[in-house]
């Protein structure tokens, strides 16, 4: 320790701290205060300092805040799954068909939820690529197509090799 942090009264170098901590900046604590801007400055860069904790703090309430986002996002997530059940059931025991755009969100929402369980598996969630065909398969579709004529072999156009 220096004699820098026994040359002020230790209740104004608490309230310097509690400035800085609440993030005033250091020139705003040290008119505050009364104490000089290097000793401000001091406290906050030596080893183990203001700023050390405030960033500690800092850190500390962000991971606060993520937890918080994750549960609001969790029971937001089931009270979502309850809401489609209730609306699922209702559409399934209903008299009347459902008409084609509740269809289509039916499908919507049942292809959201396959993209969850695939995402909670490790599975793909879409489809990345097609299976390449086999020149045989191609093949049959074109001679299979009604209106694919062959053209006529002609010696004096083959195709470059």
């Amino acid at each position: 320790m220096s004699d820098n942090d026994f040359r002020h009264d230790p209740a104004t170098i608490e309230k310097a701290k509690k400035l800085y901590l609440e993030y005033e900046s250091i020139a705003t604590v040290a008119k505050s205060t009364g104490l000089k801007h290097s000793t401000i400055s001091y406290h906050v860069n030596k080893k183990n300092g203001w700023r050390e904790e405030r960033n500690l703090l800092k850190a500390d309430l962000l991971g606060k805040v993520a937890e918080s986002r994750r549960g609001a996002f969790a029971q937001m997530t089931l009270d979502s799954v309850t809401i489609i059940q209730k609306c699922l059931a209702a559409m399934a025991n209903s008299e009347n068909p459902p008409t084609p755009h509740e269809a289509k969100k039916v499908t919507e929402i049942l292809e959201a939820l396959d993209r969850i369980t695939r995402l909670d598996d490790g599975a793909p969630t879409e489809i990345v690529a097609e299976k390449p065909f086999a020149i045989e398969h191609i093949t049959t579709i074109v001679q299979s197509d009604p209106f694919h004529l062959e053209a006529p072999y002609d010696k004096d156009h083959e195709p470059d090799q």
